[in-house]
């Protein structure tokens, strides 16, 4: 057998021994950006992956809001939704303690934000805390959404978008002009 014949076994046979890149453990993190009252598509939303502290990556969501994400095993991650118009939201997943090697080849996450706009003076303090965290459970051997965190936090986000619209009618009733205020709140005749 040839050096050259033999050198090029050993290539292949350790070639085969690691999986590639290709072949790697992913989480696929996909989703649509979307606002939070109409639910219309939006674009030029930045997402940003921070991975272990670190800023990994930036993507901008185009006119179908849609984004796409990969993200690898045993590190911890926060994702970040912005533009400056908008409330700025994030949320944590904690893939550290995902298996060296894992029932399967990925993990699929479907990860939906409504986004809405900022306004100036309003409290928006409870959007410091993520919206949502994620992370591996040795139980169910998968990677899950705490919903009881989810849960907890809801009837506080509810009561702050309650606070939130009312702001918004105020401001908008603010900037009315005065003679159009009183044609605005009359009722149209009924016609037959």
């Amino acid at each position: 057998m040839s050096l050259r014949l033999l050198l090029g076994s050993v290539i292949v046979v350790a070639g085969s021994l690691f999986p590639t890149q290709g072949a790697a453990f992913y989480i696929h993190l996909h989703g649509l950006v979307t606002e939070h009252f109409s639910g219309e598509a939006m674009k030029n939303v930045q997402v940003r992956l921070v991975k272990d502290s670190v800023d990994r990556e930036t993507i901008i969501t185009g006119n179908n809001g849609k984004y796409e994400l990969y993200l690898e095993r045993g590190y911890d991650y926060q994702v970040w939704f912005h533009r400056s118009d908008l409330v700025t939201k994030h949320v944590v997943i904690d893939a550290r303690e995902i298996p060296l090697f894992p029932d399967v080849p990925f993990y699929d996450m479907d990860l939906q934000m409504t986004m809405f706009t900022w306004i100036d003076g309003f409290g928006f303090e409870l959007f410091d805390m993520p919206v949502g965290r994620a992370a591996y459970k040795h139980s169910v051997r998968n990677l899950n959404w705490d919903l009881p965190y989810t849960q907890a936090n809801q009837p506080k986000v509810d009561r702050l978008m309650i606070h939130y619209e009312r702001e918004l009618a105020t401001r908008r009733r603010k900037t009315v002009p005065k003679g159009n205020e009183a044609n605005r709140n009359k009722r149209k005749p009924v016609e037959f």
